[in-house]
């Protein structure tokens, strides 16, 4: 992945060297510095003129390795001698196809290093991104991005090549790599010609040489690789999506107080905390109150993480169903940070609090901002014959409030919110630097049993006491930092 080497390099194709002529003179002529100013290795490491240059020896011949190690043994004996630290210093490319003797006898004293695994991902990453090349924030985009580089690997060439190609290539590379395959003859892979390295620690071949060998399987793991990184965080935010929206009702089936077991053979698990549940628990618990497509796209995340989890590439029509229920997962779950798109115009969630007849949906009415009723929702869900409780009403009420908070503008909630966790549900639907308002609304008991029947009047009675003993947390904001309090209660005794 390296750039060109920089002015202060020269490279030496030590093939031309005829025999017979001065290693150091051809050296010095080939960084520019006169033969003649260079007459022995004392005087070619002292030069001031080649004191920072960096001499690349490639290609030396077999026959000539005794000289050049004769060279070396020479430079390291002058170095010695007159204490030199600074340049010129070289470094020798070890020819191919040189066995254990000869390579020794090569290098003669010189330290060696073996370059395996210098490429890592971060190097073909930093690589795209300084060629203006980035992944993309969709799904099919991060995954062919992902996919590319990891068939690619260490390979700079294959890189270019496989990002000029089409996404669902990108995605599905098999039929592409097939035909590179066969576009030349590729020796057998190894270390030697440069169609093997380490890639994070594994052994990987050149794409095109392991399936032109029959290394197909390495070629479905990195697939699986590319997907597993790019893919499961996605299938972690649907998951953790899904826990957010229905979080109200999995608090009641999964706490410290009420664990949800699982067995494993013969070992019980216990999950103390909504957070810790997997897809097939969130579908298991919340069979009923899931919506069809919420339901349908987790089984379909599910089957996703379970073919990841073993080790299967996933094909690309199920990738691009999967990028679909992504899409419509992104519109209908809310997000880890709330609000973090919203234009901050000062828009604020205000909340009626208070009992049956207590006056909320007049005042709710003679507000400027947008009402949305929780009585006209549970209408509008049993006139539909959709089976709701107050928990699937809200949850749809906070799906309306947040399309209109999302516009900068104001919006009221119009429920009782008696309940704490249902007011702290709705009110965290804000983010902290926007403002939550409660607002207490009841009239005295007279004025709301008048003209009821018996029956009502003992319910209202009820809900009327019920919430003057419970009104302690909702004057003090349930203690959210962003919650002011408008009491405007017509008799506050």
């Amino acid at each position: 992945m390296a750039d060109d080497l920089s002015v202060d390099t020269v490279r030496f194709d030590a093939s031309n060297l005829t025999l017979g002529r001065s290693i150091v003179h051809a050296l010095a002529l080939s960084s520019g510095v006169a033969g003649v100013t260079i007459g022995t290795v004392a005087d070619f490491l002292s030069s001031p003129k080649i004191d920072e240059t960096t001499f690349f020896v490639d290609r030396i011949p077999r026959e000539a390795i005794g000289a050049w190690a004769a060279f070396f043994r020479a430079v390291t004996y002058e170095r010695r001698q007159h204490s030199l630290r600074g340049g010129p210093y070289i470094v020798i490319l070890q020819p191919i196809g040189l066995s254990d003797d000869y390579a020794a006898r090569l290098r003669a004293v010189a330290p060696t290093r073996k370059m395996l695994g210098c490429v890592s991902s971060i190097d073909t990453n930093a690589w795209a991104a300084a060629s203006g090349i980035s992944a993309g924030t969709g799904f099919l985009e991060r995954v062919a991005f992902a996919t590319t580089l990891e068939v690619a690997a260490w390979s700079r060439d294959l890189l270019q090549l496989v990002l000029t190609w089409a996404e669902v290539d990108q995605l599905s590379p098999l039929s592409k790599l097939q035909v590179l395959a066969r576009s030349h003859a590729w020796p057998f892979p190894c270390w030697e010609n440069g169609l093997v390295d380490l890639w994070e620690g594994i052994a990987v071949p050149h794409a095109g040489a392991a399936i032109a060998h029959g290394f197909q399987d390495d070629i479905d793991r990195r697939i699986w690789t590319s997907q597993a990184r790019a893919i499961f965080p996605f299938l972690d935010a649907a998951r953790r999506g899904a826990i957010r929206k229905y979080i109200d009702v999995l608090d009641q089936m999964v706490s410290p107080k009420t664990p949800y077991q699982k067995r494993f053979n013969d070992k019980i698990v216990e999950y103390r905390s909504p957070w810790d549940l997997e897809l097939y628990d969130i579908c298991k618990l919340l069979e009923g109150k899931l919506t069809a497509q919420e339901s349908k796209g987790l089984i379909a995340f599910r089957n996703s993480r379970n073919s990841l989890a073993h080790g299967k590439p996933i094909e690309i029509a199920s990738l691009q169903k999967i990028a679909a229920w992504w899409q419509r997962f992104t519109e209908i779950l809310p997000p880890m940070v709330p609000g973090w798109n919203w234009p901050r115009a000062g828009q604020r969630l205000l909340m009626t609090i208070g009992p049956a007849a207590g006056g909320k949906s007049s005042w709710a009415a003679s507000q400027v901002a947008q009402v949305i009723s929780a009585d006209c929702i549970s209408a509008e869900m049993t006139k539909r014959a959709v089976v709701h409780d107050q928990s699937s009403v809200f949850r749809s009420a906070r799906a309306q409030a947040t399309k209109i908070l999302e516009t900068g503008s104001d919006v009221v909630i119009d429920a009782a919110h008696l309940q704490l966790h249902e007011r702290v549900t709705n009110a965290k639907l804000v983010p902290l630097d926007l403002s939550v308002e409660y607002v207490i609304l009841d009239r005295e008991l007279d004025a709301k049993v008048l003209g009821l029947t018996e029956k009502m009047v003992g319910k209202v009675e009820r809900a009327h006491y019920q919430f003057q003993t419970g009104i302690e947390p909702c004057l003090a904001g349930d203690n959210l930092v962003n919650v002011k309090v408008k009491d405007l209660r017509a008799a506050k005794s």
